[in-house]
């Protein structure tokens, strides 16, 4: 083999090997942290309202529900990490104080099944509206605190199973779940899980009182940093039912 053919045969291997180490040093690279915040101590709040549309106890009724959950905790960014949030970048390795609040209001339909019996049974679909405020301070005081306050809407649905303990008490379980298909976000999605025991003083007011979960997921439209909020505790709903 001759000096010509050698040296295009270097030139056919550069750009292989050019391509493949590029790609290596990438992934030794920083990658990008998603922020989270898991909170066992924090209560959960929220007011409801429902109004019955037929002549009866049971069947359609609309209804209107208003919830806030706060989450605080830490998270360790390791050397390999970045956070960044409103053109606002944390590298690792550092410790972050994330401080979170969601709050969420829907308007559904609900529907009343089995009313008056031992069991009832609730279902609802309809439309929510989320927000989801942010905070993260760094350990080391040089480093911006990344914030950030996000909205956005879609469909939510769910059931409620009721359980008759007494005349005036009851033993619930609830579930909603909503997807983001509108607002300043890339995704978002929002879970909400409660068991309450609910007290009827009087026939249009509900007073519940239990353990719930809130799990709330965000991609603000701005940041490639996906928001990911856990609360869970104890949890007081005000109702009223007409």
């Amino acid at each position: 083999m001759n000096t010509l053919d050698s040296l295009q045969n270097l030139r056919r291997l550069a750009l292989p090997g050019a391509l493949a180490t590029a790609t290596l040093l990438a992934g030794c690279g920083v990658g990008v942290t998603h922020l989270n915040v898991s909170d066992d101590s924090h209560a959960i709040g929220s007011v409801r309202a429902v109004k019955r549309l037929g002549s009866g106890p049971g069947g359609p009724g609309l209804e209107v529900e208003a919830s806030r959950a706060v989450a605080k905790g830490t998270q360790l960014l390791t050397a390999n990490d970045a956070a960044t949030l409103n053109q606002q970048t944390v590298l690792g390795p550092a410790t972050l104080s994330n401080d979170a609040r969601v709050e969420h209001v829907q308007l559904v339909y609900n529907h009343l099944l089995f009313a008056g019996r031992p069991v009832e049974l609730e279902w609802f679909v309809g439309a929510t509206q989320v927000r989801t405020h942010w905070s993260s301070t760094s350990s080391r005081t040089t480093d911006p605190q990344l914030t950030s306050s996000s909205t956005w809407s879609g469909p939510v649905g769910g059931a409620l199973g009721r359980l008759h303990l007494a005349p005036m008490l009851s033993l619930e379980a609830r579930y909603s779940g909503a997807v983001a298909l509108g607002g300043r976000v890339d995704s978002g999605q929002r879970n909400f899980t409660e068991v309450a025991l609910a007290f009827r003083p009087a026939p249009v007011i509900v007073l519940r009182g239990g353990y719930a979960e809130s799990r709330t997921w965000v991609r603000p439209e701005t940041s490639s940093t996906e928001l990911s909020v856990r609360a869970r505790g104890p949890f007081f709903n005000l109702g009223l039912e007409f």
